[in-house]
């Protein structure tokens, strides 16, 4: 059987990296799986230690079916490091598994990944699956191990090469969109946070792409797929990442390492997604900053 390969983008966090492929090893299906390692060069000189010791890990790995190693000089960014990587992988392979250098995966993470990419890969609404809960609040009368959320996940996350050819990064409709409250009030089913951030994208504030990963599922009504119980924790949240440059627990999950049943017939659960929708909502000083700053509430 042809395992997805896993594609791993590292930057300057030697300690981080060594968690994470430390726990990607503890799978079986670690020596049935290729490795594809894209390394993101230097914003300045200060760098130059921590990405030596960064890629003098990667280049004595072993333990993975083979590895593949993609060094880049300059910085990119991690925006467009991942959509040209993940593009680059696309034109040679049908899926793929995909982990940052901050991220601690389960036991059983690949074999839960794996089988979700072949279960659903021809159910054409369902566009990811994630490894990540988003500590999700379950009802009570909820018997599945898994659930559908318009949100996508960044951290340890799979997909075909069919969806992500189809994303349209420059979100060429964005002048429409605004016009359409609709629309916005449907793409805040992906977490209340979604639209600022589109906004903040669009105008060339931040850099994310997976704030526009997320903008594509909820405009063609697709879902990532997500364990109940998380399969991955996120532990680039001690203030040393580009995104998380304070520390917070707020993300802080723990990790199931027991089989789950992934069925073909998942339904989105109303519940579910109300809660991803209401429990990504900015504070109230951050909507009076965007109120301030964007023009938004």
């Amino acid at each position: 059987m042809n395992y997805a390969p896993i594609v791993l983008f590292c930057y300057n966090r030697p300690q981080h990296l060594r968690q994470t492929l430390d726990a990607l090893l503890q799978n079986q299906l670690a020596k049935e799986s290729e490795l594809i390692v894209f390394s993101d060069g230097p914003k300045n000189d200060s760098e130059l230690d921590s990405i030596t010791a960064v890629r003098n890990i990667i280049k004595e790995l072993t333990g993975f079916k083979s590895v593949q190693i993609n060094i880049q000089d300059n910085n990119r960014g991690l925006a467009q490091t991942i959509i040209c990587g993940l593009t680059e992988v696309f034109q040679k392979y049908n899926n793929a598994i995909i982990m940052e250098d901050d991220l601690i995966c389960s036991s059983d993470f690949l074999n839960f990944m794996n089988e979700g990419l072949a279960v659903y890969e021809m159910n054409k609404h369902v566009f990811s699956i994630s490894g990540y809960s988003f500590g999700i609040k379950v009802p009570e009368d909820y018997k599945e191990d898994v659930a559908l959320v318009f949100r996508a996940s960044s951290w340890g996350w799979g997909t075909w090469a069919n969806r992500w050819e189809k994303v349209d990064w420059e979100i060429t409709d964005f002048e429409e969109f605004q016009k359409d409250k609709v629309w916005i009030n449907r793409l805040k089913n992906a977490g209340e946070d979604i639209y600022p951030m589109i906004v903040k994208q669009q105008r060339g504030i931040i850099q994310s792409w997976a704030v526009r990963w997320t903008y594509h599922h909820v405009k063609y009504n697709g879902y990532c797929l997500i364990p109940i119980k998380s399969k991955v924790r996120n532990i680039g949240t001690d203030g040393s990442g580009t995104n998380f440059t304070e520390r917070t627990h707020k993300y802080d999950l723990k990790i199931y390492n027991q089989d789950i049943s992934i069925n073909s017939y998942i339904q989105p659960n109303a519940e579910i997604i109300q809660f991803i929708r209401t429990n990504n909502k900015p504070s109230l000083l951050r909507r009076i900053i965007n109120r301030l700053k964007l023009g938004i509430w």
